[in-house]
């Protein structure tokens, strides 16, 4: 700075000189580069003045204004919840073939097989007796009569009537009437024959086992005992038959088709029969049949139902003996004689067949829900000869007379279901030869089934 400068600026402070500045000269940019004045108060030594050299004040930055709370973020609206799906129902199993459960009427894979009507079957067989023997007269002249024993409740063993390939919870009753079914006819001129009927009844269980693949039944057959006269034989039978068991077992099964192999066994449960012969030898002689014999009975069913309507049911079965009857011929009078014997009954094959057709069928009416029409053909054949038993003075011949047979029967029949667990059945049972292959005139059955 230059001299002249320097002392005119001290004249000025000597002098009291005040220079005022406003508050704005000192915001200005030159008092912010000199320096800033500074005047004491006034209680201070006015002379006095002070010179500060101090750094300018920081522009005061306004304070911001009070941060609002940053308002809380707005969720949005919650979108409406759709709408929850059902609960998925629990998988349903593949139709599986059952045929022993209840079958529903919206499940026809159980209903067609399941439902299809046993067979009827035509069961009558005697036991023939043909008896050869001299006569208590003078004349010595030999008599013959040929004369039907029935068996131990009425006829012989087991068959396969009202049954299936299928195996079945039920409970079930049947009544057989067989016209003219015993005969006694002697072969003597001026002697007449007579023919008598037989009535009998079955009482019957079958129960499931094994998941329902295998049943075992029992069946009691009972008959009203029948009373046989002639002037060459007589005899009454007893009412009791023989118990059998059978075990059946499915080999093979699917909606429309079953197999089954089973096995019956005929107890001898039943009573044996006595025959008076009053004509034979020199005061008549008694016969008497034991029923020792046990028999075994394998068959082999099948039951197909390939459509709503149709059905069919097919069997067949060995009919054999696993021992023997006793026989005893004993000789009246004076001259009394005892002679025992063995007898083995005939092996018989059976083979049925049996067609049927639904007529009407509703599960759901209140009352009739199926009605149903059958068909049905039997052969029955004699595997050997008959045996033959005799003594000194007679002989008798146990079987047909040519040693075999060959018997054929037709059944019509009609089959009913009420409430879908009762069966009612009726069938008419005609023989379609003659002669020895002719057991009775005619057969009428009817059947009550209840099945679970």
């Amino acid at each position: 700075m230059s001299l002249t400068r320097t002392l005119t600026f001290y004249s000025f402070i000597a002098s009291g000189l005040w220079i005022p500045v406003n508050a704005e000269a000192w915001q200005s940019p030159a008092a912010n580069l000199t320096g800033e004045i500074v005047r004491e108060s006034e209680s201070s030594d006015r002379g006095e003045f002070a010179f500060q050299d101090i750094a300018p004040p920081k522009p005061t930055i306004p304070a911001p204004p009070p941060a609002r709370p940053p308002a809380s973020p707005q969720r949005p609206a919650p979108r409406p919840a759709p709408p929850t799906p059902p609960p998925p129902s629990p998988a349903q199993p593949q139709p599986q073939f059952n045929p022993f459960a209840n079958a529903q009427p919206n499940q026809p894979f159980l209903a067609r097989l399941s439902r299809a009507p046993d067979m009827f079957g035509d069961s009558f067989i005697p036991l023939t007796a043909t008896i050869s023997a001299f006569t208590s007269d003078t004349t010595g002249s030999s008599r013959e009569t040929v004369l039907d024993l029935p068996l131990a409740g009425g006829s012989r063993r087991f068959k396969n009537e009202h049954s299936r390939a299928m195996p079945t919870d039920r409970v079930f009753g049947t009544y057989h009437h067989f016209q003219n079914a015993l005969e006694a006819t002697s072969l003597t001129p001026g002697f007449r024959s007579t023919d008598a009927n037989v009535d009998r009844f079955t009482l019957g269980v079958e129960k499931t086992f094994a998941d329902g693949n295998a049943s075992i039944e029992f069946r009691l057959p009972l008959s009203v005992p029948v009373s046989l006269s002639t002037q060459d034989a007589m005899y009454r039978t007893n009412a009791v038959g023989d118990l059998v068991v059978t075990l059946k077992g499915l080999l093979y099964s699917d909606e429309s088709q079953a197999v089954s192999l089973g096995l019956a066994i005929n107890t001898p449960t039943g009573n044996g029969l006595r025959v008076s012969l009053p004509n034979s030898g020199d005061d008549g002689a008694e016969l008497t049949v034991s029923n020792n014999a046990v028999h075994l009975i394998p068959f082999l069913a099948y039951q197909a139902a390939p459509n709503d309507d149709f059905f069919f049911n097919g069997f067949l079965q060995i009919d054999t003996p696993a021992n023997d009857n006793s026989v005893q011929f004993r000789s009246l009078g004076q001259n009394q004689s005892r002679e025992n014997f063995k007898l083995t009954d005939q092996t018989l094959l059976y083979l049925d067949t049996s067609f049927g057709y639904w007529m009407f069928r509703d599960p759901e009416a209140d009352f009739l829900t199926g009605l149903a029409g059958l068909l049905e053909l039997h052969y029955t054949t004699a595997l050997n000869r008959a045996d033959v038993v005799s003594d000194n003075n007679q002989f008798v011949t146990f079987g047909a007379n040519s040693g075999r047979l060959d018997a054929v029967n037709m059944t019509f029949a009609l089959h009913t279901e009420i409430a879908r667990s009762t069966i009612i059945r009726v069938g008419y049972v005609t023989p379609l030869r003659d002669g020895n292959h002719r057991f009775f005139d005619h057969e009428f059955t009817v059947a009550v089934i209840f099945r679970r």
